[in-house]
């Protein structure tokens, strides 16, 4: 027994010398997954789909830091580009430990409207250096300072995914920060309900519905009278943005939808590869 006890000590001296490895949060996405969408508009006699989104993750490091790299574009079909051309391309890098953002590039082109964002962020993300170069507005760099991570518009959906839905199911709402242009928002996580969503190739998948009540911080551009496809303003909040998103261990965004300056903008999940957690039809 002497004997036992002595090796037992041996063993845990052994363990606390050894260097102990912190490993990354166990996120519901990972390396090499990639979601794409089509975009369906809305509005009066007007029901098309009239563009493709996809988000392409990527694990790689940023200097000595790893982090996802997510990139995200956009366009119009050749129906609604005949009416006006939409391009999106933004370009996210995360840290792979908590989420916190690191940089970001935006840039959006609507016709001859154009925006584009530079990010760069310091003290763990609640520090954000924002340059905004739009072709309504001169060239502006901002700073913004707080005490929570201030997360831009794409890094902001994988934070949704990555927090703690359960408790917000069970009534609790979450508040998070989110930045656009030179505007910073805070936004509001709520429970709506239990609603299955068809996910085209796959079936009907169960999900649940999330709203995001978007509120602008005080002295906010009203971004809807710079771009058409921009959320929509109800006094002085934006119209809610909805997420359906899968319960099951990849809480992948199956649908999402909002109303924009004219019209509405619905997006519904066309391709899923790579998720930890394959797609389940119900049906």
């Amino acid at each position: 027994m002497k004997r036992f006890r002595t090796f037992l000590l041996s063993l845990f001296f052994l363990a606390i010398a050894l260097p102990v490895e912190i490993k990354a949060q166990d996120h519901p996405f990972g390396d090499g997954e990639k979601l794409t969408y089509k975009l369906h508009y809305k509005w009066g006699v007007i029901n098309a789909d009239v563009a493709v989104l996809s988000f392409d993750l990527k694990e790689e490091k940023y200097g000595d830091i790893p982090c996802f790299h997510l990139v995200t574009k956009g366009a119009t079909s050749n129906l609604a580009a005949a009416l006006v051309k939409v391009q999106y391309n933004y370009d996210s890098r995360f840290a792979v430990s908590d989420l916190a953002p690191l940089v970001f590039y935006r840039e959006q082109t609507e016709g001859s409207y154009w925006a584009r964002n530079n990010y760069t962020w310091s003290d763990g993300g609640k520090c954000l250096k924002a340059h905004v170069d739009k072709s309504t507005r001169p060239v502006r760099d901002t700073v913004f300072k707080a005490d929570k991570v201030i997360y831009d518009v794409i890094t902001m959906l994988y934070e949704v995914r990555a927090a703690d839905l359960d408790a917000v199911k069970g009534g609790r709402t979450i508040h998070i920060m989110c930045a656009l242009d030179c505007n910073v928002n805070d936004v509001y996580i709520s429970y709506v309900k239990a609603e299955n969503k068809k996910v085209s190739g796959i079936g009907t998948v169960a999900t649940d519905k999330y709203m995001l009540r978007v509120i602008p911080r005080k002295g906010a551009e009203q971004l809807d009278k710079e771009s058409v496809i921009a959320v929509s303003s109800k006094g002085e909040e934006l119209a809610p943005i909805y997420l359906w998103i899968t319960p099951d261990a990849s809480r992948t965004i199956a649908a999402f939808s909002t109303a924009i300056a004219v019209g509405k903008i619905n997006g519904t999940l066309t391709g899923a590869n790579g998720l930890k957690c394959p797609l389940t039809p119900i049906d």
